[in-house]
């Protein structure tokens, strides 16, 4: 939500349903609103039990990295357990038996700034934003680590409470020592839009970086009889505030080698305060976007945060040009290895073809031992790096050559440390061909795709000897993905690694299980679900056989929406697209798992088969499970 027509809406939705409810639930209610400011970090859910922290974790599936205790435990912010002693309290106000407390955890600019400036001078890849540095540290497996991030930590709701209102639960919060933020109350829309305006017009003096402002009814129990619909609360609502712009002069452009050899153009731009942050430099996405701006060195260049997160350059005064300034053109060769960049038709960026460009070499291996690709801990990109510059490896199979004294020859590598890493690296070797296929690299293989050919073909060997025809009749491959990964078996310095990396027992069938609950469907995901990330949610949707887009239009299926939904739900409404819950995810997740929907793969066969195309079909085509 960014606009006073729509705050107005949706307190109109909420007093009308407010109007529609029995007299016994709202007879002692006041319809006040409270204000707060939408801090930009990460959520996080801590668990007491009589009154001692017992688990802290993140939304999602606690598999991957979730639970985050420990590391929670750095964070002065986060009470171990309750002294009644020390908060002078009396000791009957210390919740008993289990008690949740949900908040935010944030980096205060200040903070965050000194961070990066030391990772600097450690020769470190520095970090984009506060909330992803937050992100990374929450999950660090080294709690030593994690306690030099300095982590703070915003309480804002108790999920079970007894308490009458939201504002009495914030006071309750602060008296078992919790930081709360600030709040403001408002009666109706024209002060509540005051207040945004203040809080708006505050946000580069703040310590912390917000992205708007959350409203919500204060009576807790007006809270629970309005409920929630299937896109979002009906008593809470997110204000975005809009990208703030600052002008700033262009001193040159840099060429960044990704890991796929997209060459990036990035603009290094004179200091500039900008959301509360000091911005150096900008993306320019690519070279079709530096011609659209007319871009010239000295330039005078508007920059915004796009998202409130990475800056971007919007626009150019061209009427403060420096007198004969040079036009910013695309690099010939490769700013790395010095090999001729390709255009390739049907892209806008330029490639370097060189998988072994030193450029794309840490990136590749960063890539390959991903969560989602061969997951292999603790191999970080600091260990990788080192890897490589004492020539321990240089492509992908040598990490499968890699021994413990090769690791513990490593700068700062105990030798459980290097036992760790080694373990990891053999135990990927137990992952599925689909790991293996999206770790390798392949020019627009991504997640889906690899584990739709790993389905399809369930060997690598049948991947290897198929036909681009062949390719290209899997789902969601077509003629781009089939020429590419044709390409790669059949390139010998490529063809080459993948005869080692079978030799070295790595994946090289498929190990998963077929489920056709949303096979044909296109879904989108949008808002803030209430107990998982969008990650684990795609995860879900793709393992039952439904693809994730990132854009709704006619081809959607249906929209999975959560709270603060924005312009995605707006469109899907108006495309007259269905949508659901999380609460629908899961149940229609749970009855075609009771009921065996999927198609159990045993020795590279399907067995108990179950065709898409044999179950009723909505108008649409779409299946009817909803």
């Amino acid at each position: 939500m960014y606009s006073a027509e729509e705050m107005a809406e949706f307190v109109r939705a909420a007093e009308e349903g407010i109007a529609s409810l029995d007299e016994r639930d709202t007879s002692q209610s006041s319809k006040k609103w409270i204000c707060e400011r939408k801090i930009d970090g990460v959520s996080l859910s801590i668990v007491y039990e009589n009154g001692r922290l017992k688990q802290a974790a993140t939304r999602g599936d606690g598999a991957q990295g979730d639970d985050v205790t420990l590391n929670a435990l750095t964070i002065a912010d986060i009470p171990e357990y309750f002294n009644a002693k020390k908060l002078k309290i009396d000791p009957s106000e210390i919740p008993q038996g289990t008690f949740e407390v949900r908040g935010e955890v944030y980096m205060e600019r200040e903070a965050f700034e000194r961070l990066n400036e030391q990772f600097i001078l450690e020769g470190k890849k520095i970090f984009q934003n506060p909330r992803n540095t937050v992100s990374g540290s929450l999950k660090l497996k080294s709690v030593a680590e994690c306690k030099t991030r300095p982590m703070r930590f915003f309480a804002y709701h108790i999920p079970q409470s007894n308490n009458k209102t939201h504002e009495e639960n914030l006071l309750q919060l602060k008296k078992l020592g919790f930081h709360t933020n600030d709040y403001w109350t408002a009666d109706n829309t024209e002060e509540i839009m005051k207040i945004s305006e203040q809080i708006g017009a505050s946000r580069d003096s703040l310590p912390f970086e917000i992205d708007g402002m959350v409203v919500k009814l204060n009576d807790l129990a007006m809270q629970r009889a309005l409920g929630t619909t299937s896109k979002s609360p009906r008593w809470a609502i997110a204000y975005k505030f809009k990208a703030e712009r600052a002008y700033t002069p262009l001193l040159s452009v840099e060429f960044q080698v990704g890991r796929t050899g997209a060459v990036t153009p990035v603009a290094n731009l004179a200091p500039v305060r900008l959301a509360g942050t000091t911005v150096k430099r900008a993306t320019l996405h690519n070279f079709d976007e530096v011609a659209r701006l007319d871009l010239h060195f000295g330039d005078t260049v508007g920059v915004e945060k796009g998202g409130e997160i990475i800056p971007k350059i919007t626009d150019v005064k061209k009427e403060l040009r420096p007198a004969g300034a040079l036009p910013v053109t695309a690099p010939a060769n490769c700013p790395v290895c010095g090999e001729p960049l390709a255009h390739i038709d049907g892209e806008v960026i330029l490639r370097c073809e060189n998988m072994h460009c030193a450029a794309q070499v840490q990136c590749l291996f960063e890539h390959f031992v991903s969560r989602e690709a061969m997951n292999i801990e603790n191999l970080g990109p600091a260990l990788i790096a080192s890897l490589i510059a004492t020539g321990k490896i240089k492509r992908i199979p040598d990490l499968y050559r890699l021994t413990i004294e090769d690791l513990e020859s490593q700068e700062r590598m105990a030798k459980k440390s290097a036992k760790n890493v080694f373990d990891a690296i053999a135990a990927s070797k137990e992952r599925s061909l689909e790991n293996l296929l999206h770790g390798l690299g392949i020019r627009f293989v991504g997640r889906t795709s690899a584990r739709n050919l790993a389905k399809h073909f369930r060997t690598l060997e049948k991947i290897r000897t198929a036909t681009v025809e062949d390719l290209q009749n899997v789902s969601d491959v077509g003629e781009r993905i089939g020429k590419s990964v044709y390409d790669f078996f059949h390139t010998e310095r490529y063809t080459q690694e993948i005869e080692e990396l079978i030799a070295l027992g790595c994946p090289t069938e498929f190990k998963g299980v077929v489920k056709t609950l949303f096979q044909g469907q296109t879904a989108v995901i949008t808002g803030t679900l209430p107990s998982m990330e969008r990650e684990e949610a795609r995860k879900l949707i793709e393992e039952n056989g439904g693809k994730v887009s990132g854009s709704v239009s006619k081809k959607t299926s249906w929209v999975l929406a959560g709270e603060a939904a924005g312009s995605k739900l707006t469109k899907a409404n108006e495309l007259g697209i269905p949508v659901h819950d999380e609460a629908w995810l899961l149940e229609q997740i749970a009855a075609a798992d009771s009921g065996d929907e999927s198609d159990s793969v045993e020795n590279g066969e399907t067995v108990a088969d179950t065709p898409a195309s044999d179950k009723p079909a909505n108008a649409n085509g779409q299946l009817s499970l909803f």
